[in-house]
């Protein structure tokens, strides 16, 4: 992820109001969790399993606060069981996920080991119905996070902005 871009989500997590935000490290990720660890408007709450992350989310919004999710596209696979309890047994909850999809996405020459996760994240986003973007343009990060970020308020459930291609 290029600098600009991480300070674009950033601007964009700060509008809708993020406050809290939880991930686990990701080396495609690191700028944004790098500035979100060293902004004192957010909350961070690295962790070392994604589906932690998503506990902590849920609790952060039960105590009041407006959370974010940041992992890496097979991250998200490991923490669809904390998913689909918050969905189904809790009936969702306003969660922004910002989701690197670079690997296994079209156009990833990583080959065979993350194919899997470029093709069936959607797929399971969508078995979830769960809103997603993939978003390719750097220019458009900004308004893609506040409109996910609205979307998630407004709807009271999770939305994902997928990052994908190597412009971001």
């Amino acid at each position: 992820m290029k600098l600009d871009s991480s300070r674009a989500i950033v601007r964009g997590m700060k509008s809708v109001g993020i406050d809290f935000v939880s991930s686990l490290p990701s080396t495609n990720l690191s700028p944004l969790v790098t500035d979100v660890m060293r902004d004192n408007e957010f909350t961070h709450a690295p962790v070392s399993n994604e589906g932690d992350s998503i506990g902590l989310c849920l609790g952060a919004y039960l105590g009041g606060k407006k959370p974010a999710f940041l992992a890496q596209n097979s991250g998200l696979t490991l923490a669809t069981y904390q998913l689909l309890v918050s969905i189904h047994w809790f009936n969702g909850f306003p969660l922004l996920m910002i989701i690197d999809h670079v690997p296994g996405d079209f156009g990833d020459p990583s080959g065979w080991l993350f194919a899997g996760y470029g093709i069936q994240v959607p797929k399971m986003l969508d078995s979830f119905h769960v809103p997603y973007k993939i978003a390719r343009d750097p220019e458009t990060l900004e308004d893609d996070t506040i409109r996910a970020g609205r979307m998630a308020a407004g709807t009271r459930k999770p939305v994902a902005l997928l990052l994908s291609g190597d412009r971001v």
